[in-house]
C-alpha cells in the first residue's frame, strides 16, 4: 500500500473548514430523544415528532446571523439516496457529512471555487490507496459524531453504502465506483476492494448521495419505512438542523452549536421558495434576500445598477438539451432526429433567450469538462434545407405532429420552447407545448412517457465518464430518451476500466461523435450558473454542480 493522503484535522484545518472548506450538515430536533429531525412536509403540516408551523415561524424570527435565499423550488426529498436534484442536494449537504470533500482554488475572476482535483478530509481523516488502484483503506476521524452524539463508525459507513447500492435511484452511481467488497477493519477503518480501477472514486464519495447516515436511528424499520422516514427526517452528522422543510413555501435550517467540526459562522438559513422569477429579482433588488438563484439572464440588467449587489456568472457543467424519446415513432428514425438537430435556432436561443450568458452546446459534454471536443466541425448548426431533405428521406416530407413537455417555473425554458416551436413549423413539424408541474414533469420523463422534453443536467462530478454514464449509457439513470447504442456502451465500459486519463478522454471523444450521428438529443446550450449576492455575503464558494454549501458562507 502507498500512502495517498494523511491529515489529522488540526486546529488550523478546523478553522479552514469553518470558513469555507466543504462541511455538510445534519438536521436534529432537540426535543426528540433520538435526535432525528422530522420536519414539516410539502403540505406544510407538522409530521410525527416534528414542530408545528407556529413554532417554525417563531424560530424564524430569532436573532443571530441569518442568511436568506430566494429559490425557484424547494427540492424533492431529504433522503440522500433519492435526492437526485440539485436543490435537494443543498439541503442534504446541509444535513449530512460525507467521507471527503474538495479543496478550494480561485477562478479567473478571483472568486473562490471548489478544486475538484484536490480531495480533502471530512469524516475520513486519512486514507491509503494500493498501487494498482483496487484497494482503498479509509480511516475515520475519531472526533466525528452524529447529531445525537453517536460516533461515526465503520459500521455506519458500510450501512450507508449498502443503502446507496440497493437504491433504485443511486444504485447506478454506486456501480460507477466499482466497489466489489467493503470490510470493517476496526471501528474507525473501512477497506474498499474495487473490481477495477475508478479514477473518480473520491469524486463520487464527496457527493451528497454518499452521505453517511446513523443506522442506530433506523433500527427496527423496514427498507420502505426507512425511505419514507428519511424523506422528511435527517440522521446525519453535519453543521445544521433542518427545522422546517416545506418545498412549496420555505425551508429553515439552524446551525448546530455542537457540530463536531465546530459551529459554522451562520446561525440560521432561511430559503424562500419563490416560483416567479420576477419576484426573485425584486427581492434581490430590495435587499430582502442575501442570495437569489435561477435568475433569467435577460433580467440581470434590472439589477446591474444596484451597488449593494454582487452578480456572479460562473462557467458550469450544466447543460440544456431537447431529449428525444428514441423508442417512439417517428423519433425512432435517426434521420428524423437529425432533421430536428438541423432545425433549431441555436444562435437566437443563446443570444436572445439567454442574453449571451450561455454557450452553444456543440456535442454532449460541456466545454468546462475534461473530454470536451474543441473541434466543432461536425456539430449541428441550423440548416432548414437539410432538415427538410432528411425528413423527406425518412418518409415524413409533410411533417408530423409532436408534443414538447417542459417544467413550469423556468421562463428561459418556456421562451426556448416557443422559439423551437416556431422554427420546427417551418419544416412541417407541428409542435404543441405542454407545461407540467415539476413533479409531473419528472414522472413523465423518468417513465419515458413523452415525445420531446426540454431537459437539463448538472453533473455532480466533473468527469465525462460520470456524465456519459448517467445520461447516455443504456442503463444510465438520466437516459430519459431510452437511447441504446451497443458501440457507445462498449466504449464507456472500456473507458471506465482505464486508469489512463488521456485514454479515457480519447474514448469519450469517439463516443461523442457516435452520439452526434445517432442524434438522441438536440444539444442546445451550456448554461452559466448565476448568483445574485448581497455584498454582506462572505466566503461564498462555487461548486461546478451549482449547489450552494451553506456551511461555508459567513456574513
Amino acid at each position: 500500500m502507498k500512502k495517498r493522503f494523511l491529515a489529522a484535522l488540526t486546529a488550523a484545518v478546523m478553522a479552514a473548514s469553518l470558513a469555507g472548506c466543504g462541511a455538510n450538515a445534519n438536521a436534529n430536533n432537540p426535543n426528540a430523544t433520538t435526535a432525528a429531525t422530522t420536519v414539516a412536509g410539502e403540505s406544510g403540516t407538522a409530521q410525527e415528532g416534528g414542530e408545528t408551523q407556529a413554532a417554525a415561524d417563531n424560530t424564524a424570527n430569532a436573532g443571530g446571523k441569518v442568511l436568506t435565499l430566494a429559490y425557484a423550488e424547494g427540492g424533492k426529498t431529504l433522503n440522500p439516496t433519492q435526492g437526485t436534484d440539485s436543490t435537494s442536494a443543498e439541503f442534504i449537504n446541509a444535513a449530512y457529512d460525507q467521507l471527503v470533500t474538495y479543496g478550494t482554488k480561485k477562478n479567473d475572476q478571483g472568486y473562490e471555487m471548489a478544486d475538484t482535483s484536490d480531495i480533502q478530509p471530512s469524516l475520513a481523516k486519512s486514507w491509503e490507496v494500493s498501487d494498482d488502484g483496487l484497494t482503498y483503506v479509509i480511516h475515520l476521524d475519531e472526533n466525528a459524531k452524529f447529531a445525537n452524539g453517536d460516533p461515526v463508525t465503520a459500521d455506519a459507513v458500510i450501512y450507508s453504502f449498502n443503502r446507496i447500492k440497493d437504491s433504485n435511484y443511486t444504485g447506478f452511481l454506486y456501480s460507477l465506483a466499482n466497489i466489489d467488497t467493503m470490510e470493517k477493519t476496526d471501528d474507525l477503518t473501512v477497506t474498499f476492494k474495487l473490481s477495477k480501477p475508478c479514477t473518480i472514486f473520491f469524486n463520487l464519495l464527496q457527493m451528497h448521495i454518499f452521505s453517511i447516515v446513523n443506522p442506530n436511528q433506523l433500527e427496527g424499520m423496514s427498507e420502505e419505512e426507512i425511505d419514507t422516514f428519511l424523506t422528511t427526517t435527517t440522521v446525519g452528522s453535519g453543521a445544521f438542523d433542518i427545522e422546517k422543510w416545506d418545498a412549496t413555501t420555505e425551508v429553515i435550517l439552524n446551525a448546530r452549536p455542537d457540530y463536531w467540526k465546530g459551529k459554522v459562522d451562520l446561525d440560521k438559513v432561511i430559503v424562500k421558495i419563490i416560483p416567479e422569477p420576477s419576484n426573485r429579482v425584486l427581492l434581490a433588488d430590495k435587499g430582502d434576500v442575501d442570495i437569489a438563484r435561477v435568475i433569467p439572464p435577460k433580467d440581470l440588467s434590472k439589477l446591474e445598477g444596484n451597488t449593494d449587489l454582487d452578480i456572479r456568472v460562473y462557467e458550469s457543467v450544466s447543460i440544456v438539451y431537447l431529449s428525444l424519446n428514441t423508442q417512439k415513432a417517428p423519433l425512432d428514425n435517426v434521420k428524423v432526429r437529425q432533421a430536428l438537430n438541423y432545425a433549431v435556432p441555436y444562435d437566437v436561443i443563446v443570444n436572445d433567450v439567454m442574453s449571451g450568458k450561455a454557450k452553444k452546446l456543440d456535442y454532449v459534454i460541456p466545454s468546462a469538462m475534461p473530454g470536451h471536443i474543441t473541434d466543432t466541425t461536425g456539430a449541428y448548426t441550423e440548416d432548414l434545407d437539410k432538415a427538410k431533405a432528411l425528413l423527406a428521406e425518412a418518409g415524413y416530407a409533410d411533417g408530423f405532429d409532436m408534443k414538447l413537455v417542459i417544467s413550469t417555473g423556468n421562463q428561459d425554458y418556456e421562451d426556448t420552447a416557443i422559439l423551437v416551436q416556431a422554427e420546427l413549423a417551418k419544416i412541417g413539424v407541428n409542435l404543441s407545448i405542454e407545461k407540467m408541474e415539476r413533479a409531473q414533469y419528472l414522472e413523465a420523463t423518468r417513465s419515458h412517457n413523452f415525445d420531446m422534453a426540454i431537459s437539463s443536467y448538472s453533473s455532480f462530478v466533473n468527469d465525462p465518464g460520470y456524465f456519459f454514464g448517467n445520461c447516455l449509457y443504456s442503463q444510465g439513470e438520466y437516459n430519459y430518451g431510452s437511447y441504446k447504442s451497443d458501440e457507445v456502451d462498449a466504449i464507456w465500459d472500456k473507458a471506465e476500466s482505464s486508469n489512463n486519463l488521456e485514454e479515457r478522454y480519447e474514448l469519450y471523444t469517439e463516443a461523442q461523435k457516435i452520439v452526434a450521428e445517432d442524434a438522441p438529443w438536440v444539444p442546445l446550450y451550456e448554461k452559466a450558473n448565476i448568483y445574485v449576492l448581497n455584498k454582506n455575503v462572505k466566503s461564498f464558494m462555487y461548486y461546478p454542480d451549482g449547489a450552494v454549501r451553506f456551511a461555508q458562507i459567513s456574513k
